[in-house]
């Protein structure tokens, strides 16, 4: 073993946040939120980053609802190892990075706005021998930036005012509308 320090130190480190978040520990709190948006429903194809959003709106005094007017779905998390880089012996660098794409649309599936999309990365240096440790590692900075997403993406959609809402929502259906209306049109003189 050539450094018994670093691989105690990082045993200590890995325990120690084992420990705070199986406590429940959160190293950011819960969020001060002051939004027009008092219900949401929240969807996507990722059940633990839903299961993480839908706690952290809930803690933020966001009602989760199914029969919410509005939906939060989630297209896509992305989780990017990146190349290893060599950074000295025995030691290597990587690209960690998360990315997250939602939008948000109505309860009957309207879509509202264009998708958001955030992303968060961060570089970890890692020993070439401990193999457990750096996939540990890159765990716990997954989940770091995780949440460093879930509070931007919170922030996004609670600052959005309701009268923005409605009146998005009220321009996307005349719009669908108005396609609806030119089907039917053209279904009738194809008819005819």
């Amino acid at each position: 073993m050539k450094n018994p320090f670093r691989l105690g130190s990082i045993l200590t480190l890995l325990v120690t946040v084992t420990l705070l978040t199986a406590c429940g520990f959160h190293l950011r709190g819960t969020m001060d939120i002051n939004s027009d948006i008092a219900r949401l429903a929240v969807a996507g194809d990722d059940p633990a980053y839903i299961q993480q959003l839908t706690r952290a709106l809930t803690n933020s005094g966001i009602e989760v609802t199914d029969s919410a007017p509005y939906r939060l779905r989630v297209l896509q998390v992305k989780k990017d190892t990146g190349k290893q880089s060599h950074a000295s012996v025995g030691f290597y660098e990587r690209l960690l990075k998360l990315s997250i794409r939602y939008r948000l649309e109505t309860q009957d599936n309207l879509k509202l706005f264009e998708p958001v999309e955030f992303s968060a990365e961060r570089y970890v240096s890692q020993d070439k021998n401990l193999t457990n440790a750096a996939q540990s590692e890159q765990s716990l900075v997954f989940q770091e930036l995780g949440q460093e997403l879930l509070f931007r993406t919170i922030n996004q959609v609670t600052a959005i005012p309701g009268e923005k809402l409605r009146n998005e929502e009220a321009r996307v259906r005349k719009i669908q509308a108005m396609e609806q209306e030119k089907q039917q049109s053209e279904q009738q003189t194809g008819s005819e």
